[in-house]
This record gives structure tokens, sequence and C-alpha cells, in this order.
């Protein structure tokens, strides 16, 4: 059986209500390289040094690959996501320090409680208000312990921009994805179209192109003080032109208590 925390807040016609439960979606997408996502974690590690069994929790994690792996290092670990395909995959492998639950990121899950919240692999900008993106934020600093930290893995929005539109075909276990991607104002649309056994499919992302300066903004608007930026999952120095990746890490900041 399925924990769910809060009921999902969904709005009728979200593009992520069909597509993360689709099977088709984790076929697409199933070359996703493991060693990299390790590599990342292992770097993240020694840059931040959480202590022993430090409470992490992984934001839309899909499949766990992020939070199985970070368990195996010794991690109390709860992951999350609104696919309720994906939770029920993940039940498996759960264990004394290692949870999965169907939530929706824009609620609140246990405040004050994790010492690192991590959102990986662009999970963010799903939503069709900004008010609702940035609600996301002010629940996974609400989420975080005092002075906790929060690691944002998004993709670099300036290189995209640059890149324009472009259309392409690829095909996985006999299925050829036809994929289109066209940018509109400030988000990324990718329309995939496919057939499979004589039926014809069709899916779309919708993904907000932010900036590092509206990101900076609406951290500091979560309560969170940045401290560093990253380029890459090595870890390396952010290029605003060249990076692939923008990594944000971040630290919650202390409630200043007003005096009498």
């Amino acid at each position: 059986m399925i924990s769910k925390v809060k009921p999902a807040v969904k709005e009728a016609g979200e593009w992520f209500e069909t597509w993360f439960d689709s099977p088709y979606y984790h076929i697409l997408y199933k070359e996703r390289d493991q060693d990299e996502a390790e590599a990342f974690l292992d770097a993240l590690i020694a840059y931040l040094k959480p202590a022993d069994h430090s409470r992490i929790l992984d934001v839309a994690c899909g499949k766990g690959r992020h939070s199985i792996y970070l368990n195996e290092k010794g991690f109390d670990v709860t992951g999350f996501d609104l696919s309720e395909e994906s939770i029920l995959h993940n039940k498996d492998f759960e264990n004394d320090t290692l949870h999965f639950y169907l939530h929706d990121m824009r609620e609140v899950f246990r405040a004050n409680y994790f010492d690192i919240v991590m959102n990986l692999f662009s999970s963010f900008g799903y939503f069709r208000t900004e008010r609702d993106n940035i609600r996301c934020l002010i629940a996974h600093s609400s989420a975080l312990k005092k002075e906790g930290i929060f690691v944002f893995d998004y993709f670099n929005s300036e290189k995209i921009l640059a890149g324009g539109n472009s259309n392409f075909t690829k095909t996985v276990d006999g299925i050829d994805f036809h994929i289109t991607k066209t940018i509109v104002g400030k988000e990324i649309i990718k329309e995939i179209e496919f057939t499979d056994n004589g039926q014809a499919y069709h899916f779309e992302e919708r993904v907000k192109l932010y900036s590092r300066a509206d990101l900076e903004k609406y951290f500091l608007s979560a309560g969170l003080n940045i401290t560093n930026a990253f380029g890459n999952y090595a870890l390396e120095e952010f290029d605003s032109k060249n990076s692939d990746r923008l990594i944000l890490v971040a630290r919650k900041k202390p409630v200043v208590h007003a005096a009498n």
C-alpha cells in the first residue's frame, strides 16, 4: 500500500499527471547514466561532508536511483514523488532508513526535519504559475532543520535559450520517439509523439526556463541563502554560456526573532 502524506494538489490537464505514470516515460529515459548519478552524489557528499546517518529528503525521487544510493552510503533517506507508479516500484527497496511516499512537492513534508533536501535532475518549474513553483521552494526550505542544506540541480536556461528550437527522433526498445523542442517565452515545451502496437501516442513536457537571477530571488523569498553554484556533475564552476547544468547549494537562513 502507498503511504500518502497529503492528497496531491493536482490541476486538471497538468501534463505530468499522465506522462510520469506512463510506461513510455520510463522507456524513453531508461538510459539515464547510473554511474554519472553516483559520481555526482559522491562529489556532493565529499563537498557537503554530512554527518553519519544525516536525514536526507529526495524531492521528486522518480524510481529512487538517488535515494537508494544515498541510503547505501549510510544516510537516513526519504523520497517522495507525485507518480504512483514510481512509488509502487520504490516500495520494494524500503528498509528501516529508506522510505518512499506519494506527495506533491508544493506541500510541506515534515517541517524542520531534514539535514539536507535535494531537488535533482531538473525536477522544478513544472507548474503553470510562478506562485506554485515558488511554493515548491518554500516547502523545501520548511522541511529543513535550522541552517540545513538545500541542493538544487537544474538545467542551464541560458544555454538552452541560445540553442533555440530543435527536433529529432530517438529509438528505444524498437519505438521511434519523435521529439520536438520549442521555446515559447520563458518555457520549453517538448512534444513527444510515437506509435506502439498500432496505437499513436502524444505526450508533452512543459518546464519553465528560470534564469540564475530568477532563482536567486526565489531562493531568498523562501529563506535560502545560496553558498555556491556549479556547472556540471563534477562540481566545476558555473559558466552561464557553456555549462550544461546550474547546481545551486543553499543554506536555510536562521530565523531572527525581534527583540522585545
